[in-house]
């Protein structure tokens, strides 16, 4: 079992990815077999070739995730992090982008690799950036 300390870097490595663009680092973070939910209610994707078209479109359309403090279960693989941010509004040639808040519920695996994501967030959630 991974202790909590280590989870919550694996996390947090996540979002310090994901900002700098860099999707080879950020896919070698999962499990080969990851299941990611974008946002619960939706497809759940499989693998990180699904996992790498999701996220290649988050970082194409310019990201930015300010993460908040992540919180470990006693489980030993649990880890939620909120995060808020913006990106760019898919499609939109205009340059418009989209603020976002959601909490991200992961399971770490004992390697430090993230075998599970969850992410909860409604329309709501979502507001145009002026």
């Amino acid at each position: 079992m991974l202790d909590e300390a280590r989870r919550k870097e694996v996390v947090l490595e996540y979002c310090r990815l994901m900002n700098a663009g860099d999707l080879d680092g950020v896919l070698a973070l999962f499990t080969p077999d990851v299941r990611f939910e974008d946002p619960v209610g939706s497809e759940v994707l499989v693998g990180r070739e699904a996992l790498g078209r999701h996220l290649g479109m988050a970082i194409a359309a310019g990201i930015e995730e300010t993460p908040g403090t992540p919180t470990a279960a006693l489980d030993g693989t649990s880890v939620t992090l909120a995060v808020s941010g913006t990106m760019g509004v898919p499609g939109a040639e205009d340059g418009s982008r989209v603020a976002f808040r959601l909490v991200s519920l992961m399971r770490v695996n004992e390697e430090g690799l993230i075998s599970e994501t969850r992410i909860i967030a409604g329309r709501s959630d979502l507001a145009p950036v002026d």
